[in-house]
């Protein structure tokens, strides 16, 4: 049997992919969460082989794999996203996913790649594989959001989506200020002068 994790804020996600694992027939759910701090607490107390996880959740973003990766070395963690722009896919893959699939993919899609993850494969599309290889070797050609850190890129995300500083800073445990450091450095990098510009250019660059 597969041991599976499954954090997401939305409680139809939640029971969509319990659905995928009681048709699959080999997977048990291990345990369920909605935020980062329960994610955490699973990774390190539950007997599980492989984390599916939302990255826009109280608490989440590309920074939480991180911590995952920290608090349960040998836990895959497979993220399952509404965004499926391949920068978003790279970053995980950088933060230590094993895996990233859009939130638009089909049950045998989602249900394939928690396989490929729980035995040790990885569950990124050729397309995401070959940008690492170009970007490695400095062959991509990157967009000006590339250039943000993954806390930067974070924060823009949620800055765009209509968070105040405040619930930001309370939410990924930083201080106020820090979070407007973060914003200071990304509009800069991005060459943009306010949040209004800052959503706009979210939108079009497909990050919320």
């Amino acid at each position: 049997m597969i041991r599976v994790i499954v954090v997401d804020d939305h409680a139809v996600v939640r029971a969509g992919l319990a659905r995928i694992l009681e048709r699959a027939g080999d997977f048990v759910l291990a345990g369920e969460g909605a935020s980062g701090p329960e994610a955490l607490d699973l990774a390190r107390t539950a007997r599980a082989d492989v984390l599916v996880m939302d990255l826009d959740m109280p608490g989440g973003g590309i920074g939480l794999i991180g911590r995952l990766r920290e608090a349960a070395p040998d836990l895959p963690i497979l993220v399952l996203s509404q965004h499926d722009e391949r920068d978003f896919a790279l970053r995980c893959l950088e933060a230590g996913a094993r895996g990233y699939v859009s939130k638009e993919a089909g049950f045998e899609a989602v249900e394939e790649a928690i396989r490929r993850v729980a035995s040790g494969r990885r569950a990124f599309s050729e397309a995401v594989q070959e940008q690492a290889l170009d970007r490695a070797s400095g062959l991509a050609a990157e967009a000006p959001h590339a250039r943000l850190t993954s806390r930067e890129l974070e924060i823009v995300r949620l800055l765009a989506r209509g968070r105040r500083s405040t619930e930001i800073a309370r939410d990924l445990g930083i201080s106020v200020k820090t979070v407007s450091t973060h914003r200071a450095n990304a509009l800069a990098k991005l060459g943009l002068e306010n949040n209004v510009e800052l959503a706009l250019y979210a939108r079009e660059h497909g990050l919320i």
